[in-house]
């Protein structure tokens, strides 16, 4: 789903050309090494059941992947993670005014209660993740609900800012995270932790230009807006309003058990559709992989792992490729951006880097 590509380009790995040795699909035989680009590659935030007790939920341990889709390091720089209003997609939407979102008409975009913002630079080589704790960076297999869950210690960066948000079931402090890696926090509300949806998230990444402090942009009311219909001024439903032109990408998510009640959240330009999601069982929204364009990187053919059997909630990547195992296997994934999370992802039965 991405929206921009002005990111600044770092230096780039350069690839040697190789005939394409994969005959029964369709392509050209040879890749140009494409410029890069940052596309959210898997979410994670729906928490599981309990396994000491069978019931309630452990929703301490929530994590995105972010990754380089093309041939050249990227640089991500002054950006941000943030979630569009209303909150979940079930619910009445008030921001769609005479059939549309009103405020993609005006050039914005909610990032609704709050945000988690790095004001540094981080480069993204080819092919490659970024993985951002937004929950505890720790082991969270090894707590006693850990039959489900994941290990977030060795992620690439996370979200904890104890002076913003400090509800301690949610942010311990990073196992292996340095400091210098932490995101930091903004808030509106009163909440102790950042309140992303479980249900059914509409989650964007944005990148603002290097001229903008994002911590003084943020503190000026002339860049905030109440939203969902609120004329009292709720702080339910303050949001900052960030441009279009920052989005990078966004992924819009539907429960499962309320397609037909819910609504759209992101607007069209960001993505097109919709993603299905579950919570409680520690499932991923994962992107598809496009079979073509990895088949037809030099040298990949070989190492792709096919027979994926990782869908969920009769979802699948219609590819056939394991995209986990086959880079495990040395290939390189190039997924799927058609801005259409309806085509883009699907529900993955575990976070893919167990």
């Amino acid at each position: 789903m991405k929206k921009i590509s002005y990111l600044l380009f770092a230096a780039a790995l350069t690839f040697g050309l190789a005939a394409c040795t994969k005959t029964d699909n369709p392509g050209s035989p040879t890749v140009e090494p494409t410029d890069g680009q940052v596309i959210v590659k898997e979410i994670n935030v729906g928490g599981s059941v309990k396994a000491s007790t069978g019931k309630g939920a452990y929703t301490g341990c929530k994590g995105i992947i972010l990754y380089n889709n093309g041939g050249k390091a990227v640089t991500l720089s002054n950006f941000g993670i943030a979630f569009c209003a209303p909150m979940n997609a079930n619910v009445e939407n008030k921001n769609i005014v005479d059939g549309k979102l009103y405020f993609e008409a005006e050039g914005w975009i909610p990032a609704l209660q709050g945000l988690w913002y790095y004001p540094g630079s981080v480069t993204i080589e080819p092919y490659s993740d970024l993985v951002i704790a937004l929950t505890s960076a720790i082991d969270h297999t090894k707590t006693t609900d850990g039959a489900l869950l994941f290990d977030l210690s060795n992620a690439d960066m996370a979200c904890y800012d104890l002076d913003v948000f400090n509800n301690k079931d949610q942010y311990e402090a990073p196992a292996k995270v340095t400091e210098d890696k932490w995101l930091k926090g903004f808030k509106y509300s009163t909440a102790n932790a950042w309140p992303v949806s479980m249900l059914c998230p509409a989650l964007y990444i944005f990148s603002a230009p290097a001229t903008v402090t994002l911590s003084e942009w943020l503190a000026d009311e002339a860049n905030a807006a109440y939203v969902n219909g609120d004329t009292k001024q709720a702080v339910a439903n303050k949001a900052a309003k960030i441009p279009m032109e920052w989005v990078v990408d966004g992924i819009e998510l539907f429960q499962t058990t309320s397609v037909e009640k819910s609504t759209k959240r992101l607007p069209t330009s960001i993505d097109a559709g919709y993603g299905l999601y579950n919570n409680g069982k520690c499932y991923s929204a994962y992107r598809n992989v496009d079979e073509k364009a990895t088949i037809n990187l030099p040298g990949n053919a070989d190492k792709l792992v096919y027979n994926y059997d990782q869908g969920a909630e009769g979802t699948t990547d219609p590819s056939g490729i394991d995209a986990a195992a086959s880079i495990k296997n040395g290939a390189k994934i190039v997924y799927l951006d058609t801005n259409n999370s309806s085509a883009d992802f699907h529900i993955r039965k575990e976070w893919s880097l167990k």
